[in-house]
Order: structure tokens, then sequence, then C-alpha cells
């Protein structure tokens, strides 16, 4: 067994762009000083910015600087004890403004939970000291009640168990791409995930409605992995993901390329399923069983698996335009990366997407 183990933790490449001095630097960035460097972009009176930036399709949008607090505002990321960023640093300013004593320093420690549960009492949300769509909303004096579409935010009644509308089998479900293309996943991609996922469901591969889809066509800056909640349709995490540097032999962020092959450093197309969990050298991360014979099924014997990466975080892409790679693996942002393998472990199945000719005429999922 130690040699299986050492298998299963060997995704450890570090991104061949960062050399020891961007090392140091990203590192400096979490530190005080980075915190008040990023203290100081954030829009005065508020998080209604104007700055210029760019959205999944690359046209010009406002507030960029406020964008990882408008996610939470759209209830597609939670922020909780531990959590870290620029999205902590617009919460604790919303909160000084409604007098509380926070410092305002991105980190969502005791203090910040303690002004977040007064806050959370005095708006009439409910009092977890967990920050989603609704208490975001409320903060930001907007009305707390979600879209479809959103992430789970922190109402306890938009829980699986109180939801008596949720769907219980493949046959209710009434989900359909168009309450997920405001958050960028393609409608094609989504009608092929979902045809995969029904033939999946009815061959006996899966009995849970989380689903989770990756669009491999998109570039690593894009947020291209959305994790679904069939039976209620409501969309749990949106998030940026590696692939792996097999698959991007130029390293332009753009997937060329998937790949079976032990010793290709590529990722996989096709259906997989979630395994259990262990702890490596990346932290907690989560096994892949591939499900789809000549295109994923050598996953777990290649130690494909779901892990926590530096190379994925926002500090990394403000760097360097795009994440680092992996050694095939869907990496993810530290910041969330427990959240989700807490979510879809245990028999989900997650659906890479990519253009491959071959897997799109064979796959016995889509045809």
């Amino acid at each position: 067994m130690p040699g299986h183990q050492r298998r299963q933790d060997s995704d450890r490449e570090a991104p061949s762009s960062q050399t020891a001095s961007d090392r140091s630097a990203s590192a400096g960035q979490s530190s005080g000083a980075g915190n008040g460097r990023r203290q100081s972009q954030l829009p005065s009176g508020g998080m209604q910015g104007t700055d210029a930036g760019f959205d999944l399709y690359g046209q010009a949008v406002a507030g960029a600087s406020s964008s990882a607090w408008s996610e939470v505002l759209a209830g597609n990321r939670l922020l909780r004890s531990g959590s870290r960023g620029e999205a902590v640093e617009a919460l604790q300013q919303l909160l000084v403004e409604h007098g509380q004593r926070v410092m305002i320093d991105g980190d969502f420690g005791p203090g910040t939970a303690r002004a977040v549960r007064a806050v959370q009492a005095r708006l009439g949300v409910p009092v977890d000291g967990i920050v989603g769509g609704d208490t975001a909303r409320a903060l930001d004096g907007q009305s707390p009640s979600p879209t479809r579409g959103d992430q789970r935010d922190d109402r306890q009644q938009d829980s699986d168990a109180s939801d008596t509308t949720a769907a219980t089998t493949i046959d209710e479900v009434r989900v359909n791409a168009a309450s997920f293309v405001r958050q960028g996943l393609r409608e094609q991609v989504f009608s092929k995930a979902l045809t995969a996922f029904k033939r999946a469901w009815r061959n006996g591969d899966t009995e849970r409605l989380v689903f989770t889809v990756i669009d491999y066509e998109m570039s690593s800056r894009d947020k291209r992995m959305w994790v679904i909640d069939l039976a209620t349709g409501r969309l749990l995490f949106h998030e940026r993901v590696t692939h792996g540097n097999g698959s991007d032999r130029n390293h332009d962020g753009r997937a060329e390329r998937m790949s079976n092959e032990n010793g290709s450093n590529a990722s996989n197309v096709g259906l997989l399923r979630t395994a259990e969990t262990y702890h490596g050298r990346h932290g907690e991360s989560l096994r892949l069983d591939g499900l789809e014979r000549g295109f994923n099924e050598k996953a777990r014997s290649r130690a494909i698996v779901m892990h926590p990466a530096d190379y994925a975080d926002d500090q990394f892409l403000a760097r360097h335009g795009r994440l680092g790679r992996s050694q095939g693996c869907p990496a993810l942002d530290p910041d969330v990366a427990g959240e989700v393998i807490e979510t879809v472990k245990g028999g989900s199945l997650i659906f890479g997407y990519y253009p491959d000719p071959a897997w799109l005429r064979r796959s016995r999922y889509l045809n």
C-alpha cells in the first residue's frame, strides 16, 4: 500500500511559469501588506465599483474590482470562518458600514464571525455566521430572495431535506440549460452532460442527483466548473478548475487535447464517478473512477484526483492571467476545494467536456 499512496499523491507539479520569486510574491500577497493593497482597490461607498473588467466571454463589464463579492451576492460562493481574500475584505467593509467593529484584513476570523451573527440577527436572516446569497444581499440593501440557478445560499429552508418539491428520481428532474446560461454554462455542453447523466443513472452508475460539469474547452482563467443539484435546480458551486500540463503543452490556459494514457499528464474527457477521500500532499483530496473505457477508465491508476492547489487560486490568476497546470487533476482554489469535495464525494458524477471527435462519436453515454 505505501507504493499506492505515493501514486495517489503524485500530482504535485508546481506550475512551470511560477518561479521562486513569483512564489515569494504570492506569499506576500496573503500577508498583512498584501491585504492592505487589496483593500485600497475596493470601491468607496459600497460595492458598486466602476472599474472595467471582462466577463467569461471577454466582454467588458463594470465592477471588476468587486467581482469576488459579486459572486457572494449572486449566491455562487459562501464565506465562513477560515475564508480569506477580497470577498472577505468586501464583507468586512460592509460590516463596518453596518456599525460593527472589525478589522478589514481579508481574514474571516472569530471577530468577523461574531459581527456577521450580530448583523444577521438585526437584518432578520438566519443567524449561522455563514455569508451566502441571503446575508450578502441583506448587507448590500437588496432583497435576500435568491433566483433560480443561484448557488445554495445560507438559508436552512433551502436544504434538500426541507425542499418538498425536490426531485428524487431522474424522471422528476426538470433542470435545463436555460437555468445556468447566465452563469456561463453553454447550452450545448449542458445538453450533452444531461444526456450522459440520465443514461448513467438508468445504468445504475450513480444514485446521487448532485452533478458536476467541467467545460475544458474554455480557458482556465474562466469559471468553467458547475456543481448542480439536479433535485432542486440549484447551482451549488461555480468555480475555476485546472487542467493537466499534457493537455496544455504551450501553457496558454487552453487545453488542446485529452488523454487516458499513463504518463501523459493530460486531463480526462467524459464521465467520472467520485469515490473516497484521503489526505495527501495537497491536503484533503478526492479519488475519481473513470466510467468510459478508452477515454478515462485509467483515472484511478493515473492518480487523477480532485484536490486543492495554490496555483488554482485568485492570486495566481491575477499574476499570470490563467491558472497553473496539474498533472491531469481537476485542482481547485484551496478556499473552496474542501467544501466542493465534501459536497460531491461518494458516488456523484463529473462530466468533463472537450470536443474530442473520437469521444463524441464513441461515448456510450452520448450515443
